[in-house]
């Protein structure tokens, strides 16, 4: 038998400040799920960490749902993706603020530096599935994005989904 799992997940009122446009935010339910990550508990060793994380199709304006983002604190412990399912983005920021993206689609494999910003997008029609693997102490900052973002954001345009 396979040990529990926890689930977790942050709804449009959990994420609501990561969005551009507050009109298109209050438009929405904020109830809304956005993103479920799925994993074992944490136990406080540093070990091999694991989870997968379901995002949801949608948007907020022409805004694509999207996780939070965060850098590790420990720049030396990095982070391996792999994609499961749908299609999306991972926006990734180096500390300079320079932004750019890798498609994410089914088999995909992401291998991020510890040094990046990170956070994922689903540009699809279907739910985003990934899973992610990381050393339990990289340690998370997610205040850094939460107060200055990243520099640029994906946007659903008529020509697909576009960095601005």
């Amino acid at each position: 038998m396979g040990q529990s799992i926890v689930e977790s997940t942050r709804t449009l009122a959990d994420v609501a400040s990561i969005f551009f446009d507050p009109r298109a935010v209050s438009s929405l339910d904020p109830a809304a799920p956005i993103y479920t990550t799925y994993a074992p508990p944490e136990t406080g060793l540093p070990e091999l960490s694991f989870s997968t994380t379901v995002v949801q199709p949608g948007t907020v304006g022409d805004e694509f749902f999207m996780t939070r983002g965060h850098f590790h604190t420990d720049q030396e412990r990095g982070e391996f993706n792999v994609t499961l399912n749908g299609h999306g983005a991972m926006i990734l920021m180096d500390r300079d603020r320079a932004t750019w993206l890798e498609e994410m689609r089914p088999g995909s494999i992401h291998n991020l530096d510890g040094r990046l910003a990170h956070r994922v997008a689903n540009t699809g029609p279907v739910p985003l599935i990934f899973l992610c693997v990381w050393m339990s102490d990289c340690g998370h900052d997610y205040e850094t994005i939460a107060r200055d973002g990243f520099s640029r954001r994906l946007f659903r345009t008529a020509n697909g989904p576009t960095l601005r």
